[in-house]
């Protein structure tokens, strides 16, 4: 017996126990692993199941199951409903969970259904039974005109979210206020999260009042090939600067395009096999169509070059064309370069096909989660391939790795600042990286008073600006005339030594730094509201539109007096901004 067969045998018993070694539950466990390849279920997909049902026992309601991509989330959930749920009684016959896909993909949906909703046999009853999941769209049980009525009818106990980070925010069809609703009304429905980069859920559990989150890891088995194991292995290639993989020269009908250096670099590669795939992401289809004429010219003789995506233009659609590349490649022995179009994301398998790769470009470096998931993350999972090369964002899959290895850096501040500094703009499509504040000197806000229009006129305004001059007070009485503001007085100074001001009039609507800054506080830093190059001792934000201006989105018409303090360092802070389905956060 192996060292992993060993620890395998050991966790299962540690967990059946902890489950309270519900009936039947071991049988089915040894019945499911001597027939694997009938049931396509695997250990560390029965030992994640247990895991699952552990913290589902425990009575928590908001539950993140962490996985590597392509190790078998999708296995775990099967053996979880279907034989870990009913023994352990969370699951009577007439309940069911229902499984909810996150993206847009009628393909994806069917193979859910198809490896989801399929029968399963238990060896505790002998028996052959109907799967207690029901696959739904997001789109679709969002929609529906009762989807309350849904959850009741079929008594779903547990709704489990397929690709975390999809469908989530204003735009979602599954966004927070409606989960609420629902939770409102069934209060004990309970949420499984499943993904490996389940980022707006755990930024909720991190955020100050943010939900109670219990995450499951997933175990991952020594014969599994992931991304750490690829930059380990040195396949992975940082892209160059500003690559992409069609360069661009000249603007309109002039424009003239070349393949990046790199591609023909990397297509080389995989004109050194007999056969394989060398994937290539595209941003949009007219490019990618441009790439395949050029690509044609260059190696029409030698390989077979496809582009796929939902447009018409393209050879295929992303499913039809995956099973083209699949025929061409392992029956008939062909070279392929296939370039995709917004396509291969999380939960398309490439299946056997993964051991023909030779080579994947993906230009993708402004999101963890899509970065991680898109083309690196399709090469992930349980092959022997190890001659294929990638081109891709390194120093992001190195943060993915690091999240892979210990979900919990996913609240490090070094962790968080480092991505800030290599250009990651998010982490998720609603859960953005934000600067808060850069390392070195600043100088922090130590007091700040707020004085209406009216009150500037009386002897007390004066009095709270007596560090400026009598010509200056009235030269600020003077910013609140409409002779002034109705006119472009954009670049005025103040002329008052130490003193600088924002005039709420000189800026435009949508760039308004006096009404952008009108909400800093004591603390925040000095430089971030006025100037950080010049060392000034006060500041006013000056908004001086009557109040009922239509500019005047403040609703408020005076100054803001804000003195800066002491000189001090401090570290860099990144934080995020979240509009996730879990908590709405308008606050960072």
């Amino acid at each position: 017996m192996t060292p992993y067969q060993k620890h395998f045998n050991k966790e299962i018993e540690i967990l059946l126990k902890e489950l309270g070694n519900p009936e039947g539950l071991a049988e089915n466990i040894v019945d499911t692993l001597q027939n694997s390849v009938r049931e396509g279920i695997f250990p560390n997909q029965v030992i994640n199941a247990l895991r699952i049902g552990s913290s589902i026992k425990e009575g928590n309601e908001n539950m993140a199951f962490v996985a590597s991509m392509q190790s078998g989330k999708t296995g775990t959930i099967y053996f979880l409903c279907n034989h870990v749920l009913p023994a352990i009684g969370f699951i009577k016959d007439y309940e069911s969970i229902l499984f909810v896909t996150s993206m847009k993909d009628t393909n994806l949906y069917e193979q859910n259904c198809r490896n989801l909703q399929r029968e399963y046999y238990d060896a505790y009853t002998e028996t052959k039974k109907d799967s207690k999941i029901m696959v739904k769209k997001m789109s679709d049980f969002f929609n529906h005109p009762n989807p309350h009525k849904v959850v009741n009818d079929y008594n779903v106990e547990l709704i489990v979210r397929d690709e975390d980070q999809y469908g989530c925010g204003e735009e979602s069809s599954f966004q927070f206020a409606f989960f609420d609703e629902l939770r409102t009304r069934i209060s004990d429905i309970k949420l499984l999260a499943v993904s490996a980069t389940p980022y707006d859920i755990l930024d909720a559990q991190f955020k100050e009042d943010g939900v109670n989150v219990d995450v499951v890891e997933g175990f991952r088995p020594p014969e599994y090939y992931g991304i750490t194991e690829m930059l380990e292995d040195g396949i992975i290639e940082d892209l160059p600067k500003e690559f992409k993989p069609l360069q661009s020269q000249g603007k309109s009908e002039d424009i003239i395009y070349n393949v990046h250096p790199k591609v023909y670099e990397y297509v080389n590669h995989l004109l050194s096999f007999d056969c394989g795939l060398g994937i290539i992401r595209e941003s949009v289809t007219e490019r990618a169509t441009e790439l395949r004429k050029l690509l044609k010219k260059d190696y029409k003789q030698q390989c077979k070059i496809i582009v796929i995506g939902s447009n018409k233009n393209c050879d295929f659609s992303i499913d039809d064309g995956i099973r083209e590349i699949s025929d061409l490649i392992t029956k008939r022995g062909k070279r392929v370069i296939l370039i995709v179009v917004q396509a291969l994301t999380a939960g398309k398998d490439l299946g056997r096909i993964k051991e023909k790769v030779r080579f994947g470009i993906e230009p993708r470096d402004k999101q963890l989660a899509n970065g991680a998931q898109g083309i690196t993350g399709r090469f992930c999972g349980y092959h022997n391939n190890r001659d294929f090369k990638l081109l891709a964002c390194k120093p992001l899959l190195e943060h993915y790795s690091k999240f892979e290895q210990d979900w919990e850096i996913f609240n490090d501040e070094n962790w968080r600042n480092h991505l800030n500094n290599k250009k990651v703009k998010s982490l998720t499509t609603q859960t953005k990286l934000c600067k808060i504040q850069d390392e070195g000197f600043v100088r922090p806000i130590s007091k700040i008073k707020t004085i209406g229009y009216a009150e500037l006129l009386t002897e007390a305004g004066r009095n709270a600006l007596d560090f400026i001059s009598l010509k200056a007070y009235h030269r600020l009485l003077d910013y609140f005339d409409d002779a002034f503001f109705n006119v472009n007085a954009k670049g005025t100074r103040f002329n008052q030594k130490g003193v600088t001001v924002r005039i709420a009039s000189t800026y435009n609507p949508k760039s308004n730094r006096v009404y952008k800054n009108w909400n800093c506080k004591v603390g925040d830093d000095f430089g971030n509201v006025f100037f950080k190059k010049k060392q000034y001792e006060y500041g006013l934000l000056i908004s001086n539109l009557p109040v009922d201006h239509p500019k005047n989105s403040l609703g408020f018409c005076g100054i803001k007096i804000i003195k800066a303090g002491n000189r001090e360092f401090r570290k860099q802070i990144s934080s995020t901004l979240s509009h996730s389905m879990y908590k709405d956060q308008d606050d960072i």
